[in-house]
């Protein structure tokens, strides 16, 4: 498994809106390539390959100038600029006063990006994107108010199904205010095919987690699956809202940078945040342990996943979805192989 196999024509989740500061940048390893992400003064995200075209020094290494009234990215080794808006060579330095060369024919390559509700997403793809945007479903004004990162270990395919396998929950997640010690009991879901994914609509929570009780109310929850690797858990009252967003993006080979946000507009869960902050990075730190350990193996063996029962159709689910999005490159466009139906098993 190669970073290769991460769809492309999607968004993926590059950084954090505030990882990115005015003036600065940021170096990221992405799909197995080196990217500078940065903002500019005037606040305009921007990402460029992290590859000077003239001799490879890392771009994000150098200052971020202006040219002609345009900002740019200057090379750290011989001051080559390049403009953030379109990658073009906008100076080289060393060329005589009266050369007569172009260097706007010299480009860095840029990326795609969008930004909102402090996310930061970067298409993967050339030319005009194929998709637009994610829209997670919330108001602009939106923040996260918790963030967790993991650094997984192993293919990206087996990150992305841990996302949608139920099965592995009462295993994995050992935690007071989940579900540790509470029986497993037999559940029935509905899935719905989404124009990029599957869901499981609206439905009053598992009456053995014990965190939606926290809520109040007669919460329900949706949780939606989209291509790439996006999973959204809205949680919503009479009158608040949660969402749990989690987003998965390839970085170097073998390795997948999981970012697990959580937004609310209850005001009582300001007061709590460290504590939700707490209870989030012990989650996903559990996820980051099992795939770990699942890499010991597949690092060494060439392994075929072995799907048995219901629980395990969400990963069959994503393995076709992601076959289709491939299969639109034949001409007939992107065909969500999804049903409706309802699947069965025990958490």
């Amino acid at each position: 498994m190669t970073q290769s196999d991460a769809p492309d024509g999607l968004w993926y989740l590059a950084a954090l809106s505030s990882e990115l500061k005015a003036g600065a940048m940021l170096r990221r390893i992405l799909f197995g390539e080196p990217v500078v992400l940065g903002r500019t003064k005037a606040g305009a995200v921007f990402a460029l390959r992290d590859v000077c075209p003239h001799r490879a020094a890392p771009l994000s290494a150098g200052r971020l100038c202006e040219v002609g009234g345009a900002a740019a990215v200057e090379c750290p080794y011989h001051g080559w600029a390049f403009r953030v808006s379109d990658g073009k060579c906008a100076s080289v330095p060393a060329l005589a006063s009266d050369e007569r060369r172009d260097p706007s024919a010299i480009g860095a390559g840029t990326h795609e990006l969008h930004e909102a509700n402090g996310l930061v997403w970067l298409y993967r793809g050339a030319g005009a994107a194929e998709t637009p945007p994610p829209d997670i479903g919330l108001p602009a004004s939106f923040r996260p108010k918790t963030v967790t990162i993991v650094d997984a270990q192993g293919p990206f395919d087996e990150a992305v199904i841990g996302l949608v396998d139920p099965a592995h929950t009462p295993t994995v997640h050992k935690q007071w205010w989940w579900r540790e010690g509470a029986a497993r009991r037999d559940k029935i879901k509905r899935y719905e095919p989404t124009p990029l994914g599957f869901k499981i609509p609206a439905h009053a929570p598992s009456s053995n987690t014990r965190i939606y009780k926290f809520i109040g109310g007669a919460p329900t929850t949706e949780i939606e699956f989209r291509l790439p690797a996006l999973r959204l858990e809205h949680i919503r009252n009479e009158k608040r809202r949660i969402l749990g967003l989690t987003a998965m993006t390839p970085t170097e080979p073998g390795a997948t940078r999981i970012v697990h946000v959580i937004f609310w507009d209850f005001a009582i869960l300001d007061l709590m945040r460290p504590i939700a902050q707490s209870m989030a990075d012990d989650f996903l730190a559990q996820d980051g342990a099992i795939l770990r350990h699942q890499n010991e193996n597949l690092k060494r063996i060439d392994h075929r996943p072995l799907f048995f029962g219901e629980a395990d159709e969400p990963a069959k689910y994503y393995l076709r979805l992601k076959r289709a999005w491939e299969d639109r490159k034949e001409g007939a466009g992107f065909i969500n192989p999804i049903a409706p139906g309802e699947l069965r098993w025990r958490t």
